[in-house]
Parts: structure tokens; C-alpha cells; sequence
């Protein structure tokens, strides 16, 4: 697939919620006790929402399809989206009044999260994709959003026939925990699909991945691996990118950025070795921060620090 000749226009499908992000805590909560953690940030979250914010960021035309509620989160998601230069394709009842709440925290460098679910949707805002139909998808796939899996089972074949682009960032193995590929495999293909080392266990894709993973469900898997880098599978090709290392402060959205740099790469230049080492810039850099779109405002300055990933040789010397 060449690098697209004309501006691209991106549309993200997914998440849109409020993060709290907790520094380190000791240990979790029993019930009817407490635990501390000294410090504390709240910010627009949901890994759909960081990806689009962060494509918007360094210049992409975004659009972000998700469900986003009528009540004082849901109104400052809104602003936040108009600010930064974010169109905002609201797919919830716009008398929902229960926005999408994340609390995340952090115990011996990794992090989990207790989660208030996004409004309810039947995903029918969808249907406006198809009327341009952009350069590229990607969704941030949670198959327990009721009406989702079947939506773009829908619109997958239309966005593909119109030579869109597509890629899929999976949360987990779906409700059908017997046989996890079912969902992803029903989407008739993508063309990227991003995983890190749990999500490929959760979902039983064995790494390498075997030949029916690379063709039923993605013509390429990227593994994210956190402090062991990036890799890259095709059906003829491994890419291995190594570690970048840097101080880690916390890694919420770090997966989220690394989509961000890879497919800003791959938009401009088309070429897959690099998009990973791109991907791998954006995410490690992203854990020098709380939360995941701080390390967003410091994109241009990695961008001109490695132009080699990012600028077509054309640009090179602009």
C-alpha cells in the first residue's frame, strides 16, 4: 500500500471518557479500607480518544466516532474535542446523561484500571462514515460495546470496497471467552492489527502468528512489547525494532501513541520497518508522562528528531 498522495483524512472509532490517573499505590483496597496515592491528574481519556487526539495533533483530519454523554464530563469532552481540532461524530442518545469514567493507578510499573462503561449506542452515527468515506480507519475495538461488533461488520466491506484503509486495536477477547478470535474474524480483515504480549495471549495468537491470523484477521500484526521494543509480522517479513529506552513515569496510553506514530509514518512514507520504529518513538516517549496525552504537545519536537521516520525525502530538508 503507497503512502496516500493526498492530505488524509482519518477517522477513529472507539472510546471517549474521563481519566483519573493515580500515581503508585502500595496495594489495592480491601473493602472498608484505604490506600494513598500522592498524586492525581484528570484528563480526556479512552484509547480511541488519545489516537484521535494525537492524529489531530500533529495535523491529520480526524474525526472521532464514540459515545459520549449529556452531562458536565460529557460537556468538557466536547470542548476538549473543539479545541483540539477534533470533530467529534457523537454516536449516543443525546438525552444519555452517563459519560464513560477510567480510574487508572499504577503498582510496580504497570497499571490497571477500574472503569465506569460509555453510554449505551445503537452506532447508527456510523453510517456518515460512508458518505466520504476517509483514507483511513482505525478502531480502538472493545467487542463488550453492545451494537459495535455488528456495525462494522457493516461498514468494514464498504470502507474497504471504497480503498479505505483499516486498523483494529483489540481490549481483550470479547465475551466469548471460548473461542476470542470469533469477533475479530467475523470483520472480514483489516489491514493492521496492534496488540501487545497480553493481548495476543488473550486472544490465543500464537507469535509468530500462524497463516490464518495473517489473512482472516489482519494482513499485518504489530506487537507492541513495552520495554522489549516492537515487532512487525507479515506473511514473508518480521520486523524487530529494539527497546527505546527512557525514564518510565507511567505507561497509561502508551499503546494509544504508538498508533499515532505509526500511522502518521505509514501515511507519509508507506513503509512498514519504519512506521514500527516511528510507533515505538511516540509510545516509549509517551511513558515519560501521567497519563496518555500529555507527551502529545512534545510530537513536533520528535518529529524533527527523527525526520528520517516521519517526512518523506522530499521534505527532508524543509
Amino acid at each position: 500500500m503507497p503512502p496516500a498522495s493526498d492530505p488524509p483524512r482519518i477517522a477513529v472509532i472507539g472510546d471517549f471518557n474521563i481519566d483519573v490517573i493515580l500515581g503508585e499505590v502500595n496495594a489495592l483496597p480491601r473493602v472498608g479500607y484505604d490506600t494513598v496515592s500522592d498524586v492525581y491528574s484528570i484528563e480526556p481519556g479512552g484509547s480511541a480518544a488519545i489516537v484521535a487526539l494525537g492524529l489531530a495533533h500533529v495535523g491529520w483530519q480526524t474525526d472521532l466516532y464514540a459515545n459520549v454523554g449529556d452531562d458536565l464530563f460529557g460537556h468538557w469532552l466536547r470542548d476538549t474535542s473543539k479545541t483540539s481540532g477534533v470533530r467529534l461524530m457523537n454516536c449516543a442518545d443525546d438525552r444519555s446523561d452517563s459519560t464513560g469514567l477510567s480510574v487508572a493507578f499504577s503498582k510496580d510499573g504497570d497499571r490497571g484500571f477500574i472503569s465506569v462503561p460509555n453510554p449505551v449506542s445503537d452506532w447508527e452515527a456510523l453510517d456518515r462514515i460512508l458518505d466520504e468515506p476517509p483514507t483511513h480507519v482505525h478502531v480502538c475495538y472493545h467487542p463488550y460495546l453492545p451494537g459495535l461488533t455488528e456495525k462494522l461488520r457493516d461498514i468494514f466491506p464498504r470502507l474497504r470496497a471504497a480503498g479505505t484503509t483499516l486498523s483494529l486495536d483489540p481490549a481483550g477477547p470479547g465475551p466469548d471467552t471460548t473461542a476470542p478470535l470469533t469477533h475479530l474474524e467475523a470483520l472480514g480483515g483489516v489491514d493492521f492489527l496492534f496488540l501487545n504480549d497480553q493481548e495476543a495471549g488473550d486472544l490465543r495468537i500464537a507469535l509468530p502468528p500462524e497463516a490464518p491470523v495473517l489473512g482472516a484477521v489482519s494482513r499485518v500484526v504489530v506487537v507492541k512489547r513495552g520495554n522489549r521494543g516492537a515487532i512487525a509480522y507479515t506473511e514473508s517479513h518480521t520486523h524487530d525494532v529494539p527497546e527505546r529506552p527512557v525514564g518510565v513515569v507511567e505507561t497509561t496510553g502508551a499503546g494509544d501513541n504508538f498508533a499515532v506514530g505509526f500511522l502518521t509514518s505509514w501515511l507519509r512514507k508507506g513503509h512498514l520497518e519504519t512506521a514500527v520504529q516511528a510507533g515505538n518513538v511516540f509510545g516509549s516517549e509517551s511513558t515519560r508522562y501521567p497519563g496518555g496525552v500529555q507527551v502529545q504537545a512534545h510530537y513536533t519536537g520528535l518529529m524533527q528528531q527523527h525526520r528520517d521516520l516521519f517526512f518523506a525525502t522530499n521534505e527532508m530538508g524543509s
